[in-house]
């Protein structure tokens, strides 16, 4: 009886430990890749280079995220890349070649290394407004858009 007694708590404990992990989010989606919703951030010039929580990435599809920011069109382009709060390998995603990719422009398709160390996306806004940043993971080579925010 007193072994029964005992044993009880540590079932109760058992069952409550199940539940609670099913319940938690994954750290890869359906494809096998890495969530990186739970994890990158939108950073740049317009959040001084943070990982603040309003730029951090939401899923739109299968390993397709964006963030959005306001944006003023000043003529002058804003700098930005995906990252994490530490700046980790892996989720440090620049530009991947520089004539090719490091200058976004609306609609156009720019890869991304996210082994990178300064290679900063430019972007210029043409109109002032709020704009969504797109981080494509679905390829094997992941790559940024932006577009402007639809009213």
């Amino acid at each position: 009886m007193n072994y029964t007694l005992r044993a009880v708590p540590l079932l109760v404990s058992f069952v409550v430990a199940a539940g609670c992990a099913t319940t938690a989010p994954s750290e890869f989606t359906a494809s096998g890749k890495r969530d990186l919703s739970q994890v990158m951030f939108l950073r740049g010039q317009f959040a001084w280079w943070e990982a603040l929580p309003e730029y951090q990435l939401e899923t739109v599809e299968l390993d397709l995220y964006r963030a959005k920011a306001e944006l003023t069109a000043d003529g002058q382009p804003y700098e930005f890349k995906f990252a994490d709060m530490g700046w980790s390998p892996g989720t440090n995603c620049g530009y991947l070649i520089q004539e090719e990719d490091q200058t976004v422009v609306a609609g156009q398709k720019s890869k991304a290394n996210c082994s990178s160390m300064f290679e900063n996306f430019k972007f210029l806004p043409q109109d002032s407004g709020t704009y969504h940043f797109y981080f494509d993971n679905r390829g094997e080579i992941p790559l940024v858009f932006v577009e402007p925010s639809k009213p």
